[in-house]
């Protein structure tokens, strides 16, 4: 619980490296939290993604982006590549909601191939690219410093030398 606690502290904290530890017990809380608002929202309003639902998950956005772009920067990785992936989805979105509008407006099998075609192609290459994060997630960080700060393993040198006296 204190890592979920440490993500939501560091809501705005892009900088630095976050241990796979911290990243999952985050994700882990996350899913729990979501699962319950879907229940009060089951109960309270007979949908699972009502306003609680929403709530938690708008509360929940920036410290999951956060503590994912700390998680990259511990594979050394840099944390552009979230912000390609949510750019590529909205423009995915956008693509196939134009082709949608234009296949209800044309009537034509030409706009609904193309819509087919672009939101069933976007879904297999979105997941595809999901699993790429998902082992990015599951390696383990760098070991020692890298660019994005020091090892969040190692105990700090200063504390763990031996006095001389």
């Amino acid at each position: 619980m204190k890592w979920f606690f440490k993500c939501i502290r560091n809501y705005v904290n892009f900088s630095g490296r976050a241990r796979r530890t911290e990243f999952w017990y985050f994700i882990l809380f996350s899913c729990l939290l979501l699962i319950v608002a879907m229940a009060l929202d089951v109960v309270c309003f007979n949908t699972p993604y009502g306003v609680f639902y929403l709530l938690v998950a708008l509360f929940l956005f920036l410290p999951q982006l956060a503590v994912s772009a700390r998680r990259l920067h511990d594979t050394g990785r840099t944390s552009k590549w979230l912000l390609w992936n949510y750019l590529a989805l909205l423009v995915w979105a956008v693509a196939a909601l134009v082709l949608s509008g234009l296949s209800a407006f044309a009537g034509g099998r030409d706009a609904s191939a193309w819509f087919l075609i672009v939101l069933c192609g976007g879904c297999v290459l979105f997941f595809i690219w999901e699993i790429v994060f998902l082992v990015w997630f599951c390696l383990p960080g760098t070991p020692g410093e890298n660019r994005y700060g020091p090892d969040p393993k190692q105990p700090d040198q200063e504390k763990s030398a031996p006095e001389s006296v």
